[in-house]
Parts: C-alpha cells; structure tokens; sequence
C-alpha cells in the first residue's frame, strides 16, 4: 500500500471515527471513561488519543498529560481539544506506540480507550507500556475484544473489512490473551458491553494492570553488598 493510499485512509477514519463514536459516547460510553481515567494520576501518559474523547474525564489527580496519537488528521481536531482541557500542563506529539520515545520509568499511570485493537503488533505495544511505567505504576484500559459463538464468527469475517475503513481495527483480536502474556501485573478486569450499533465492537473489557513494583529488599540488598569501611584508629 502506498504512503498516499494510507494517508486517504487516515484522513477518512478521521472524519468517520469521531461522528460514529459520539453515538456511543451519548449511549454511556463517556460514562466508562469517566469512572476510568478518574484513576489516573501523577504523570500521565494516553496512547492514541484520537481526537479526544477522553480528555474532560482526567482529574486533578494528574499532574502532566501526554496525549500521543500518530494520526495527523485525528491530531488536528485534539489540538482543539487541548486547548479547552481544564488541566494546564498537557503535551500533544505524534508518536508509535511499539517505540515510545521516553525514557524507562517515566510515567505513573499509562490509558489506553479502544487503541490496542489498531496496532500492527500488540505485544511489543504492551511491553513499551510496561517498560514506561515506574514500578507500581498502572495500566488503566477499556478495549473492544473478541468475543464468543456466532459473534466471534462474525468478527474473524468481518476484520479484513474493518482493518481497511477503520485505521487498521482488529474486531477480533483477542487483547485478553495478549494482556496475561505480557509483562504486565493483571489488577482487574469487567466484562461488559460497548454502548454501539456495530455489532463486532460490543464486547468490552475495562480493567487495571501494573508494572511490579520493585521488592522492598532490593535496595537493602544493594546497599548491604558495599564494602564495610575500615577502622582508622591507630
């Protein structure tokens, strides 16, 4: 496929995505995010942003906001967004969420809204979030998954299609697999359902996970493997 071929695309998402996901947002989807992101906190980092749906829904909890969306037509209508956000520290860049261009350890709390379904490979995505995260830091996620029977069916025929109008949308990726095997601590995890008329997005999970904290006998370990200074009496 051709950079122009993408770009047509990108554009097209951009001008259907925030139209088709307001229905749901007004059906109670909003509702999800709130109760989420009121978990955030410290610095905090969004993967794909899209074009801000999510962003009335953080707390002063937070201290800085980093939204990343690599669509540059979904970055447009977020600069909009950006700019009425009532927090005041918030940074908007392009960026891949497989390479994160951030020092391990930067970020207390990472979201991710209806993302990991569009990434070329989910794994490598979760262990950049996991290796971005400090230790204890949270990985709050609401995500379309796959789901069960007849459904599941229709989304393994329906994913090619998907993938093309919806900026790579994997309608039956199976995210709570990829999540248990990756690096990442389960915390919690519901089961519930999309508020959307597309029948091959409505099973949803929403949860918690964590980077491992670091066991609190690392640093006396550490500090007790110094050399014992000697005696300076004569």
């Amino acid at each position: 496929m051709t950079s122009s071929q993408i770009s047509l695309r990108q554009r097209l998402f951009a001008r259907c995505y925030p139209w088709l996901m307001a229905r749901a947002e007004r059906a109670g989807q909003s509702d999800i995010r709130r109760i989420q992101l009121s978990k955030a906190r410290g610095k905090t980092l969004e993967i794909g942003a899209g074009n801000g749906f999510s962003i009335p829904y953080y707390t002063g909890q937070v201290d800085q906001l980093t939204l990343i969306e690599p669509n540059p037509h979904l970055r447009e209508l977020l600069a909009g967004r950006v700019s009425d956000a009532a927090l005041t520290d918030v940074v908007l860049a392009d960026g891949d969420v497989h390479t994160l261009d951030y020092p391990d350890a930067t970020f207390d709390t990472v979201t991710a809204s209806l993302v990991l379904c569009s990434v070329s490979d989910p794994r490598q995505a979760l262990a950049e979030i996991h290796r971005v995260l400090k230790p204890g830091g949270q990985f709050l996620f609401h995500e379309h998954v796959r789901g069960s029977g007849l459904r599941a069916v229709l989304q393994d025929l329906l994913t090619p299609l998907q993938r093309w109008i919806a900026d790579g949308c994997h309608a039956n990726r199976n995210f709570e697999t990829l999540l248990s095997g990756s690096p990442l601590e389960l915390d919690t995890l519901t089961h519930t359902r999309m508020p959307a008329t597309v029948p091959t997005i409505v099973p949803l999970v929403v949860g918690t996970a964590r980077r491992a904290a670091e066991p609190a006998g690392l640093l006396h370990c550490a500090c007790s493997s110094s050399p014992t200074p000697r005696s300076q009496a004569g």
